[in-house]
């Protein structure tokens, strides 16, 4: 074991003692009540022993239970229900359904009773936390899987201070098990790639890890299509890339031997390949089965859940006076959000007119333990940093790291994000969640790069 390993224990600790230390401070979102209703399922399936009743199938009226299961992942629902059995409360203490009532204004559903109570939105948050702190760890191992200690210091630093990291994080939102299993995948794909390269036997357990951590990804929150996109898609171009230079490095040997060589190198090739489809293929089966909204007809269910989905953003769109968005303005927030942009506490106007939000807002902001706030000072030089160090990653005379097929997996990663911001047309601030570690990673490379340069 790493000498170093108790310096990297009380740094991960400590990252997260500062999360944990804001986690009540946090101003509320309706979307927690929400949340935190859905985790009736827990209930149902573990409480009562009942879930035969989970299963859904057509009509999805707006705010019913089958649509509210179907259009969210089940993680968080669970995790939550276990954190609030834990601490003692049962169901009669959630709220009514659907949870929060968009349809009215802040102070209506307060009439109501519809935000959850304290001992209730804690539980829901501690949960949370569980996640958030997992997603530290993971984005500490990403950096040192790719540049050793001062990549995972710098990058899991930026990350757990990030200010919009910890507002979405500490919330009893899903946006923190998607970030843990998420970021959990990218790096097991990179232990994968880097073990592949240095030419390491014995991955089976890696790639049952892969499997497993792909369909917990979907579970958590269906748009973590884009970490198991690019998880997968960074394995197979750089097991394709390697098929290639290996051909090319063999290409003056003997006929007899440049023939053997190629069929060798084929076999990896189509061996990385078969293990990519099997994985794959296991986790949508994985994900069937802990998801039971899916259990009706997984096929049709599916087909429901891409209609409703779209349904979603067009309704959304159709309210908001600044969406769609334009392209313009989606650049603008790919280059913006990771380091220069303010939190955006909540999505409807109408929540401005909320004093008790705007006061929560308030005291969170004067507060140290909302995180650093970046903004046009800092944020500038990190986001030109991080241009860097994408610059890094491509130039292996700037490269603090190899091998440089982890170069692939970053990029790939980055493509994927940016690509699917760029079809996004809601100008919310919880879409560009998964442009942050990635960010903060080339950030990290990027001062890495500058020293290596100066040495």
């Amino acid at each position: 074991m790493s000498r170093f390993w108790m310096l990297d224990t009380l740094w991960l600790l400590a990252l997260i003692l500062f999360a944990a230390a804001g986690l009540m401070l946090a101003p509320f979102h309706g979307d927690e009540a929400m949340h935190i209703y859905t985790s009736t399922d827990y209930a149902t399936a573990y409480l009562n022993g009942q879930p035969g009743q989970l299963p859904v199938a057509p009509p999805y009226d707006i705010d019913s239970d089958p649509r509210l299961r179907l259009l969210n992942g089940s993680v968080m629902r669970y995790s939550i229900g276990l954190s609030w059995h834990l601490r003692g409360l049962t169901p009669a203490d959630l709220p009514q359904r659907p949870g929060w009532d968009w349809g009215i204004d802040y102070d209506q559903n307060i009439a109501n009773g519809r935000r959850p109570s304290e001992p209730l939105l804690a539980s829901g948050r501690i949960a949370a936390l569980v996640y958030l702190a997992g997603s530290i760890a993971a984005l500490f191992g990403i950096g040192r899987v790719i540049a050793g200690r001062p990549l995972a210091y710098l990058a899991s630093a930026l990350y757990a201070l990030h200010p919009v990291i910890l507002l979405n994080g500490r919330r009893s939102l899903v946006e923190s098990a998607l970030l843990c299993f998420g970021l959990l995948l990218m790096l097991i794909a990179l232990q994968i790639v880097r073990r592949h390269a240095e030419g390491r036997r014995g991955l089976w357990a890696w790639w049952a890890a892969l499997t497993v951590t792909a369909a917990l990804t979907l579970a958590s929150k269906y748009s973590g299509t884009i970490f198991v996109a690019a998880a997968y898609g960074g394995i197979g171009l750089a097991a394709a890339l390697r098929y290639l230079e290996m051909l090319r490095i063999h290409h003056r040997g003997t006929e007899d031997a440049e023939k053997q060589s190629k069929n060798q190198h084929l076999v990896t090739l189509l061996s990385a390949a078969g293990r990519l489809i099997v994985s794959g293929a296991l986790a949508i089966v994985l994900l069937v089965a802990i998801s039971p909204a899916l259990w009706n007809d997984p096929l049709a269910r599916a087909r429901d859940l891409t209609a409703m989905l779209q349904e979603q953003v067009d309704i959304v769109v159709s309210i908001l006076p600044d969406a769609p968005t334009t392209l313009a303005q989606r650049i603008e927030g790919i280059i913006t959000q990771p380091f220069i942009a303010a939190p955006q506490f909540f999505e409807q106007a109408a929540w401005a007119n909320a004093r008790a939000i705007a006061d929560e807002i308030q005291r969170y902001m004067a507060s140290p333990l909302s995180g650093v706030q970046y903004g046009l000072l800092l944020g500038t030089p990190l986001t030109l940093l991080a241009a860097f160090g994408i610059l890094a990653a491509c130039w292996p005379r700037l490269r603090p790291y190899q091998p440089g097929a982890l170069s692939l997996v970053l990029l790939v990663w980055l493509l994927v994000v940016v690509a699917n911001l760029l079809i996004n047309p809601l100008p919310w601030q919880r879409y560009y969640l998964a442009l942050i570690p990635p960010a903060a990673l080339f950030a990290g490379l990027g001062i890495l790069a500058v020293l290596h340069l100066r040495r």
